[in-house]
């Protein structure tokens, strides 16, 4: 009996220094990581840090937090941010952020307010602390812009996981809900108020290759770039409107894809008007447009669903035999 209760002593001490070593190595790795920010120019503030969470749990809680990357002209505000582990699972990390917080770029900047966002992080037993899996939620999510613009929706979701079979590849997923627009990009969308005020849902589901892992260097360095995508499903339902797109895509240095999307849009009329009052398609090309899709919604057997590839090559893209124009460079800032 004396023996176990050594036993339970010493197992005791040694996991109560594990803690301590655990949670200063913990302050201190965070500490280092700001001031470092802060020599490569960025700035870089917090108004605090403290872990705590003895004896099971690496919570660290910071306050004030404000960064900003010079390079790229982004920058991020918080009142707090909460960063849970479990002290036998420190790179499995829960992060809750406040109610409201700020990103900002060198064209606006987004003021976020919801009832809840949080996320999980899973990242690998490495120094680099290379990306695993991740989730993002946000509930009651609302955006007002620095431009004069608001919007807000039901739920938003985003997960990713690396995919073991291929190096530095990741399965993207997100999923948003009730998504009510800008007041401006709605009417110009839906100018004669027929679609519901809220889009029910839009979707993602998608493999990425990219050039370099997901690990601190892709915040502390550079992004890694996309290389290819393998998109499985991208989706919107709105009202009586129905687009979904699937297919494969190469991405070069430039950013710039080749390859072939398969697209299935009903409605699309009132898809092809929502292009031309965004700019997306020239007012001029409107008729040589829809003169186009008709004959290949025609051949669809419905003339209110197009089903055709939207194809990728040489910088240009087309739907079909039609020409659209450029084609957009995919580039991670």
């Amino acid at each position: 009996m004396r023996r176990l209760l050594v036993v339970i002593l010493a197992a005791a001490g040694l996991w109560m220094g594990y803690w301590a070593v655990g949670s200063i190595a913990l302050e201190r790795a965070l500490n280092g990581w700001v001031e470092a920010r802060r020599d490569e120019g960025w700035a870089a503030d917090l108004g605090g840090l403290d872990v705590r969470g003895f004896p099971n749990r690496f919570d660290t809680i910071l306050t004030d937090v404000a960064v900003a990357d010079p390079e790229t002209g982004v920058a991020w505000r918080a009142e707090f941010l909460q960063l849970l582990a479990l002290a036998y699972r420190p790179t499995e990390v829960i992060a809750v952020l406040p109610p409201t917080h700020r990103l900002s770029t060198p064209l606006q900047g987004i003021e976020f307010t919801s009832d809840r966002t949080r996320g999980s992080i899973y990242l690998g037993a490495s120094t680099q602390l290379p990306l695993d899996r991740s989730t993002v939620v946000a509930e009651n999510l609302s955006l007002s812009s620095t431009l004069g613009w608001q919007a807000d929706l039901d739920e938003a979701r985003f997960a990713t996981a690396s995919v073991p079979v291929r190096e530095n590849a990741h399965r993207v997923g997100a999923e948003i809900t009730g998504l009510r627009l800008p007041e401006a990009l709605d009417r110009a969308l839906d100018p004669v108020d027929i679609l519901p005020d809220r889009i029910a849902r839009l979707r993602l589901d998608a493999e990425m290759g990219f050039t370099a892992p997901w690990d601190r260097r892709a915040i502390e360095v550079a992004r890694p770039q996309i290389t290819d995508i393998d998109l499985a499903d991208l989706s919107l339902n709105w009202g009586d409107v129905l687009f979904e797109a699937a297919g494969t895509l190469s991405v070069d240095e430039a950013g710039i894809p080749e390859g072939r999307i398969d697209l299935r849009a009903v409605e699309w009329r009132r898809l092809l008007d929502m292009a031309v009052s965004t700019g997306i398609v020239d007012p001029a090309l409107k008729d040589t447009f829809e003169r186009g899709l008709g004959i290949l919604a025609a051949l669809s057997g419905r003339p209110d669903t197009i089903d055709a590839p939207l194809t990728f090559r040489g910088g240009l893209m087309a739907i079909g035999p039609v020409p659209i124009g450029p084609a957009p460079r995919i580039v991670i800032r």
